[in-house]
């Protein structure tokens, strides 16, 4: 991307200890979910062996030995997941995506805007190389928490929030049954509140691209929280989902900026380093950035390459 700032290549070096917890925690509920299972199956079996005994030989008792509902049925179920979905702890592409039109005349980056015909066709060479599109909720969920994905899964991500994406994007994803991820700024965008709610109504998820989209690295501590905590705390008030995920705008970023993503509560942060985002560096989550002049086989390449095919 043709951008005013220079992309530090830092990473995050190992998980921060609230996302090595989550595993730990996934693995207990791992066994604990067993663990209920099991009792389940004996509550069902002890049922079905009373009930014969009522029906076979107790008739003169008068009925008065009623049972009572299994205390495992009263807990909550984990996740339902497509049968042909896995686990999967591996890498998975970022899809990066600002306006879905052509440029604009004057627009200082026109490299930023894919025509609403070449998106569809990239879409659709996903969908027909048994690709399918998830939230990156659902990714981390894979990640940390014992979740399951599709076979190939890509996130399909969105940068700013421009109209575009919910006149020419949205009904495609629409249309392939698939969701994005909308990395919206708080403050401004060109993408009305309805339309934003109509595209979170059908599944999307809402992540946070700061108040004013400033470089991040220039900022004092108090504007730090402004821009990184407050926009999660305004998204979540204006439109009532959960803001777990964060962008960092022209993916500019140092450490101080990944401690306040961190403590801010986000799960993760998307960046502009090319490649496929991995578990292991939750705030430094690569992405594959879609522009102007890569049409459908610029496109292709541009995946393959990450994926190393």
């Amino acid at each position: 991307m043709s951008d005013p700032f220079r992309d530090d290549y830092r990473y995050l070096t190992e998980l921060p200890e609230e996302l090595r917890d989550r595993r730990r925690a996934a693995a207990r509920r791992r066994r604990w979910r067993r663990r209920l299972a099991v009792a389940g199956l004996l509550a069902v079996i002890g049922a079905v062996v009373a009930l014969a005994i009522t029906t076979l030989g107790g008739g003169g008792s008068g009925g008065g030995n009623e049972t009572q509902p299994s205390t495992a049925s009263a807990q909550a179920t984990p996740p339902v997941y497509p049968a042909d979905w896995e686990p999967h702890l591996g890498p998975v592409p970022i899809l990066e995506y600002h306006a879905i039109q052509p440029p604009v005349p004057g627009a200082d980056f026109p490299q930023l805007f894919v025509p609403q015909a070449d998106f569809q066709r990239q879409m659709q060479w996903l969908a027909d190389h048994g690709y399918e599109a998830v939230t990156l909720d659902q990714v981390e969920a894979a990640w940390y928490e014992d979740g399951r994905l599709p076979a190939k899964p890509v996130v399909v991500s969105f940068d700013d929030g421009y109209e575009s994406q919910y006149v020419a994007a949205f009904p495609e994803l629409q249309h392939l049954g698939w969701k994005g991820v909308l990395n919206l700024v708080a403050r401004d965008s060109d993408l009305p509140d309805a339309d934003v709610a109509k595209m979170l109504d059908a599944g999307w998820e809402l992540a946070s691209h700061t108040i004013t989209h400033p470089d991040l690295t220039t900022l004092d501590a108090a504007q730090l929280d402004h821009e990184v905590a407050g926009s999660r705390r305004v998204l979540k008030r204006r439109f009532g989902v959960p803001v777990d995920n964060f962008c960092y705008p022209a993916g500019r970023y140092d450490d101080t900026v990944i401690s306040a993503v961190r403590d801010a509560g986000y799960v993760g942060a998307q960046s502009e380093v090319p490649g496929l985002a991995t578990a292991a560096h939750p705030y430094v989550l690569n992405r594959i950035e879609v522009e102007l002049d890569d049409g459908l086989p610029g496109f292709v390449s541009k995946l393959r390459s990450a994926e190393g095919a």
